[in-house]
């Protein structure tokens, strides 16, 4: 396997987290891994990007057009992240707008967003991450939902199992574990099929 995931979203959201989950969930499965984070005012509500590259790589930034995934926890954030992409480039994208707290430009709804997204992009996939993770009790599940969604639509089972996701999850994260384990399974709904 070689896969590079790019993930955008807005500090906070628990991008690192779930950079760190899949990481080790690949070590333990054998495979090599980079992460590198880049980010601005991340514990601002700024924007934070990972990239996480498993398998066969040298560098750990993927380079532009380079991603084989983009994961956006934000809706804008999805837009950001266009320029690495390339045609082949699968985008899984929360339903979620996080405006940001100082612009005067109008910002159109997430219903126009989408649209233009699922005009412009062939491989694009929503989710309801943020929805999901407040039914669980609480937003901070968003990632690893995401993680869920991730691990469904791009098959990643072939080369994972699911028990070692849940065992990276439990060696990573801080609190609540269950609820975490929970929210990643409710993210596997999402691969059967566009959402």
């Amino acid at each position: 396997m070689r896969l590079n995931i790019y993930l955008a979203g807005v500090g906070g959201q628990g991008l690192i987290t779930f950079a760190t989950v899949l990481g080790d969930a690949a070590l333990r499965t054998g495979y090599k891994v980079l992460i590198a984070e880049t980010h601005g005012l991340s514990q601002r509500g700024g924007s934070v990007d990972v990239h996480v590259r498993i398998g066969d790589v040298d560098a750990p930034l993927i380079p532009r057009g380079g991603a084989d995934v983009i994961v956006a926890f934000e809706i804008l954030e999805a837009f950001r992240a266009v320029s690495y992409a390339n045609e082949d480039t699968v985008f899984i994208v929360n339903r979620r707008l996080i405006r940001p707290p100082a612009t005067r430009q109008r910002i159109p709804r997430i219903e126009e967003l989408e649209g233009i997204l699922r005009n412009s992009i062939k491989n694009m996939h929503f989710i309801n991450a943020y929805e999901d993770a407040v039914k669980l009790g609480n937003a901070i599940y968003e990632n690893m939902v995401m993680l869920g969604a991730l691990y469904s639509i791009m098959n990643l089972g072939q080369y994972i199992p699911r028990s070692i996701i849940e065992e990276a999850i439990k060696a990573n994260v801080r609190r609540d574990v269950d609820k975490n384990i929970k929210a990643f399974a409710l993210g596997l709904k999402y691969g059967s099929g566009t959402a």
